[in-house]
């Protein structure tokens, strides 16, 4: 049963247990993103592959960027605590619910076929 804010429906990751991530806290891609399809929980691992390899799917220098700015303190840490939206580290700048990468959004939901940030709402920034 879903308890916390965050919805994910990828039942497939490894770290979804009955629709809630574990993960603890979770990133979110999407710099350039004016729709839901640009984003994606680069968090998710497949339950089904072999080396449960995360499957870091979006820009290779998007992530560079986020994991080598002020957020170094990102980390990945999969447990029984369930990730809330305040747990959600975010690129989509565009994003209305992104205020400095920190998803300010109440409820957030993570699409079941592509890991997309279902809860994205354009907003281009100025």
């Amino acid at each position: 049963m879903q308890r916390g804010n965050l919805k994910c429906d990828a039942t497939n990751c490894a770290h979804n247990k009955d629709y809630e991530c574990k993960a603890g806290r979770i990133h979110v891609s999407g710099l350039g993103a004016v729709s839901v399809e640009g984003t994606n929980c680069t968090t998710f691992v497949d339950r089904d592959s072999s080396s449960l390899v995360n499957s870091l799917a979006g820009d290779v220098r998007e992530k560079e960027s986020f994991f080598n700015s002020s957020n170094s303190s990102f980390v990945n840490s999969a447990g029984d605590s369930t990730t809330k939206p305040s747990d959600i580290k975010c690129e989509a700048h565009n994003c209305i619910y992104n205020v400095n990468k920190d998803c300010h959004a109440e409820y957030v939901q993570i699409d079941a076929l592509n890991a997309y940030c279902d809860t994205f709402d354009y907003g281009q920034h100025t």
